[in-house]
Parts: structure tokens; sequence; C-alpha cells
């Protein structure tokens, strides 16, 4: 059985104009109007990451999918709900700092004046010419991926962590896509079928989630989902693998994970730390982080 929470705040995108909701409703008149979106499976995480992150606070609505077999069901129909043209997709084990939704304000302005027919954001990417873009801090290796920027770097595909859509684009989730996995990539392989750009921002989050010993059967039957719909489009680089052909990525990567097991080389996996808004001072403090943008009034 699904279900589905809804929490409004208040009605901050009555009166948007058609131009402006195309646009992400990127203006300097007053806040941005959006609405915030997660599947949630483990309601302590949920409490404990998103929810606890300052920006939960700054959404127009907030819809919780709870029940669903996979993230394009859950969120397809969450898109359909959504009061506001822009709709941000977020795992339940990310934390948003204060200032997040500004850093996305921020850099939605610009690339609405350099591309406004952009078709979906994030915030970790592969790159077409080659290494990844983006701001986050990956939980499961201890570790911050990408920098600052301005704006958005084109990217190949975009890591489910975080994704942000408008409605105004049509672009939706395909529920052929079974589970939890891979919707990211097909999601920026559905914007460039419609001539549309995907790009990663600058809006740094801390993905606090536990690490993999091996990926999930999931994950590679999500995987040949991919290479199935895709097959006239490979290979498709996304932030985990590669999808090809011969599916040799995904043979090699299960292969050495493989011996690594069996040899003991693996080291314990790590595991997500019970405080993400301590973790999050503590990198800023240090200056390995720069600190969110201040929200606009």
């Amino acid at each position: 059985m699904t279900e589905s929470n809804l929490y409004l705040k208040g009605a901050a995108e009555a009166g948007a104009s058609q131009k402006s909701r195309e646009a992400g409703c990127a203006t300097d008149r007053g806040p941005l109007a959006w609405t915030l979106v997660s599947a949630v499976s483990d309601e302590q995480v949920l409490n404990g990451c998103l929810l606890a992150s300052p920006t939960f606070r700054s959404a127009s609505e907030t819809i919780l999918q709870k029940g669903y077999t996979s993230a394009a069901v859950a969120y397809n129909d969450a898109l359909s709900r959504a009061k506001t043209d822009l709709v941000v997709f977020v795992h339940q084990d990310v934390y948003l700092p204060e200032g997040w939704i500004a850093a996305v304000q921020n850099a939605i302005r610009i690339l609405s004046e350099t591309d406004p027919d952009w078709g979906a954001l994030g915030v970790w990417g592969p790159r077409p010419s080659g290494g990844c873009a983006g701001y986050v801090y990956d939980g499961g290796w201890r570790r911050i991926l990408g920098n600052t920027f301005e704006g958005g770097v084109e990217v190949e595909s975009l890591d489910e962590v975080v994704l942000i859509l408008r409605k105004s684009t049509g672009l939706c989730f395909d529920p052929q896509i079974p589970g939890f996995h891979m919707y990211g990539a097909d999601i920026c392989m559905e914007a460039r079928h419609r001539h549309r750009k995907c790009y990663a921002i600058s809006a740094f989050c801390l993905h606090n989630t536990n690490q993999y010993r091996m990926l999930p059967w999931q994950f590679w039957r999500a995987y040949l989902a991919m290479r199935r719909k895709w097959k006239d489009k490979l290979p498709i680089t996304t932030t985990c693998t590669e999808i090809t052909k011969w599916c040799w990525p995904m043979l090699h990567w299960n292969l050495l994970r493989a011996i690594n097991l069996t040899t003991g080389r693996d080291k314990p996996p790590t595991k997500r730390v019970s405080d993400p808004s301590s973790l999050y001072r503590e990198l800023v403090q240090s200056g390995k982080v720069v600190a969110a943008l201040n929200p606009r009034g």
C-alpha cells in the first residue's frame, strides 16, 4: 500500500507568471516557489537527515512518498500533485544546509539567461568530455566531491541523490525502469531526446549514506533495463558505472568486488553519521566547504 504525506506552505506560487514558471521561478522578487519530494523507506533516516535540514522549512510544499515499489512511480505521482512548477527530488538521507535553495535559485537565474530550455539539474554528474561536475559530500566514501562554480556544467547524466525538474517541460520518469536506481540517467536521456540539456550545479549538500559492499541486484536490474531502452544510444556514462552493449563494466565491477571480499582486501563499509548538521558545521569551520549562500528574502 502506498502512502503520501503532503505539507503545504503558503501560496508562494500564486500569481507567478507563466514566463517565470518556465524559467524555474528564478525571480528577484521573493523566495523561490518549489516542491520537495522524497521516497521514504526509513522514518528514522528521514527525520535525522532530510527533515532535519534547515532548507526543508523553506519549501512551498513537501510530498513524502511511502510504500512505492519504484522511484519512477512515486515521483510521477508527486509530479502530478505538485503545486509548483519547480520540483526537487531528494533522497531521504540527504542534508540540505541553510541557504541551499538560494544556491539553486542563483544557478537557475544564470541558466535562465544561458539556456532557459534546460531539462534537469542535479548536484553531481559526469561531463561529456570526461570527469564529473557538481558539489556534494559523499558519506559512503567520507569525501567531498567537486567544488564551487557559477551557473551549471553540462553533464551526460545525474546522480539520483538530488534531481530538479520543471513540470512545464513535460518530463516524467519511466516506470519501466525498476526499483530505485538509474532513473537519474534515464531522465537525462529523456531530456536529451527532447533536445534539452542537463546540468550539474554548485549547491552543496551532504549525502549521509551507508557504503555498499556490493551494489544490490536491483541496481543491475535497472542497468539492464536502461541497456534495453537506450540500446541505440550506448554507451551511457553514469556516476557509478558505464552502460554498454556487452555489460563489461557490470561484469568487471562485480568480479573485482567479489575478489576483494573473498581475499579479505575489502575494508569494513562506512556508516552514516548520526548528526549531519554537526558534520556540516565541521566541514565549514575547517574550510573544507564553502558555506551556502544566505537565502534572499
